[in-house]
């Protein structure tokens, strides 16, 4: 992925794939276009998420627009995770944020403390 042909749905499809390697068991993420959805096998109701949509809003850099989209992504994922098992995802006691920050040619998706994260998602290359 190029950061100069940033799309979408394939930023909506990359972030599925990672979301579905961490998600507790029965949370589904899917993807409709530039739609995520989450839905829960124990929970009624499917939540979506516009995050992806934040490549094209608001003004600013297209790495600043790339990294916003992620971390909208990954605080939707969240807030649907703890509401459908009324735990706090990914952490103990409580929720910890979300986070994503561009390095290195690649989107670092994670949540909690930087030095010591309580959840990394696999990281976004947008460079060849």
């Amino acid at each position: 992925m190029y950061l100069q042909n940033m799309d979408a749905f394939f930023l909506a499809q990359e972030l599925a794939r990672r979301m579905r390697e961490v998600v507790p068991s029965g949370i589904k993420v899917t993807t409709e276009k530039d739609m995520l959805w989450f839905e829960s096998d124990s929970y009624s109701g499917k939540a979506g998420s516009y995050a992806c949509q934040w490549l094209y809003k608001g003004d600013g850099e297209p790495e600043r627009l790339l990294t916003d989209a992620c971390w909208h992504a990954l605080d939707d994922l969240q807030d649907f995770v703890d509401e459908a098992t009324t735990e706090p995802w990914p952490g103990e006691r409580s929720p910890p944020k979300a986070h994503a920050r561009l390095e290195n040619g690649s989107v670092i998706l994670w949540f909690g403390d930087a030095e010591t994260p309580d959840l990394v998602l696999e990281s976004l290359p947008i460079v060849a």
